[in-house]
């Protein structure tokens, strides 16, 4: 039902539709449009990070997904110590987990709606970020 027997591996080409031509097509979409939202405690959240173990060698923008309404969590508090500590195991640096908290979810929302952060507690800190990214693209 879900494939035919007869049908040619040559007239299976799952990425078509897509419009891509190459792989690193891909890659650069899976890695500048695409954010991946990553539980707080997932240890392979560190894999986001290891260009190594990624096609392109590129990091991949996680945006860090508080656990805060699951069961399991009985001390809110917790959450973000817990995410830290791929930093404390030596398994990513502290510049990646700024981006993994900060960084990636301002692009994010930002990406979508400059203000989105108007008005709220980290509205200057995104702000000059926004603008390091302006001065840096030149």
């Amino acid at each position: 039902m879900l494939s035919d027997p007869d049908e040619l591996p040559g007239d299976v080409n799952m990425f078509g539709e897509s419009g891509f031509t190459s792989a690193q097509e891909i890659i650069d979409v899976f890695s500048t449009r695409f954010f991946f939202g990553c539980e707080a405690d997932d240890p392979l959240n560190v894999l986001a990070f290891s260009q190594g173990l990624n096609p392109g060698r590129v990091r991949l923008p996680a945006v860090f997904a508080s656990d805060v309404g699951h069961w399991d969590v009985r001390d809110m508090r917790e959450v973000l110590p817990e995410a830290y500590e791929l930093v404390e195991h030596g398994q990513i640096t502290d510049a990646d987990f700024a981006d993994f908290v900060f960084v990636n979810p301002a692009k994010l929302w930002t990406s979508m709606n400059p203000s989105f952060f108007a008005g709220t507690s980290v509205e200057l800190a995104v702000e000059r970020l926004k603008s390091e990214r302006v001065a840096a693209a030149g």
